[in-house]
């Protein structure tokens, strides 16, 4: 402690003379200018400050860029759930655009008989297999009677068996309980035409062993009996066979009608 006495007073001399320098450049400093403490101290903040006046602008940036993506995202939700209706309504449209051409159609083919009949829709079918029977949207209340004759523009469809106010039901061609007096348009060998043999394929069983049939060939309704008029489009011969020897003539016939996707119909008005 002794060899410290020495200095003890430089010591002093050399805080006192510091405390002096710092009270001079508080005091004797101008007050637009800044002093040197104050500059040496903005000096030392100024990184710490400029660190974050960087982390604020970043975080305010992501903020932003956050805010922007939520916005983009709820856009974009919104765009698509107008595209789906726009989608939903296009579906529609086409839709109502085939039905009117379909309607124009089978309006047209109406005009080209001579019978009276009136359109209507298909509105249910039946649970079975083949869609044996249709329910359509005419009934008495609109001059539909029993066993009056249903035919699209493209052919035969069968006849009505069951009648409501404002329905009726139809017995299709392709069910076994079917028969229609049919006949060969080139050679005009008469049969008869029965379903059973499945939606796609009917069934014509000859009068005659001798009957010219050919696959290719037309068949239509002869008028034979009283429920079909003469002339209507049954379908066409794929196939001629004998099922057994000593028996007449069948062939099988491909429907003109689609009944799988059959939505009007004609119904005959007496």
């Amino acid at each position: 402690m002794r060899r410290l006495f020495p200095y003890k007073k430089l010591i002093t001399v050399t805080l006192l003379v510091a405390a002096s320098v710092f009270l001079m450049n508080i005091t004797g400093s101008s007050q637009d200018s800044p002093s040197f403490w104050e500059r040496l101290l903005w000096k030392g903040m100024q990184p710490c400050l400029e660190t974050f006046l960087a982390a604020r602008q970043k975080f305010q940036d992501y903020r932003a860029l956050f805010q922007s993506k939520k916005d983009l995202l709820e856009e974009n939700r919104e765009i698509k759930r107008r595209m789906d209706s726009l989608e939903a309504l296009l579906t529609r449209l086409h839709d109502v655009q085939n039905e009117n051409q379909r309607l124009r159609e089978l309006l047209g083919f109406r005009e080209q008989l001579d019978q009276e009949y009136k359109a209507a829709d298909v509105i249910g079918r039946s649970p079975g297999k083949w869609f044996s029977t249709i329910t359509i949207s005419l009934g008495s209340e609109d001059g539909v009677t029993i066993d009056a004759p249903v035919i699209s523009r493209r052919g035969l469809v069968g006849r009505v068996i069951k009648l409501d106010t404002h329905s009726a039901g139809v017995l299709l061609l392709t069910d076994p309980e079917s028969g229609v007096g049919s006949l060969i348009s080139r050679s005009r060998d008469y049969g008869i035409v029965v379903g059973g043999s499945g939606p796609d394929t009917l069934v014509m069983r000859f009068f005659s062993r001798d009957a010219d049939v050919y696959a290719g060939d037309e068949v239509l309704t002869s008028g034979v009996g009283s429920v079909y008029p003469a002339g209507l489009f049954i379908g066409e011969v794929t196939e001629v066979y004998v099922p057994k020897p000593g028996l007449v003539k069948e062939c099988y016939i491909k429907p003109a009608v689609d009944f799988a996707h059959l939505e009007e119909v004609l119904v005959m008005i007496k």
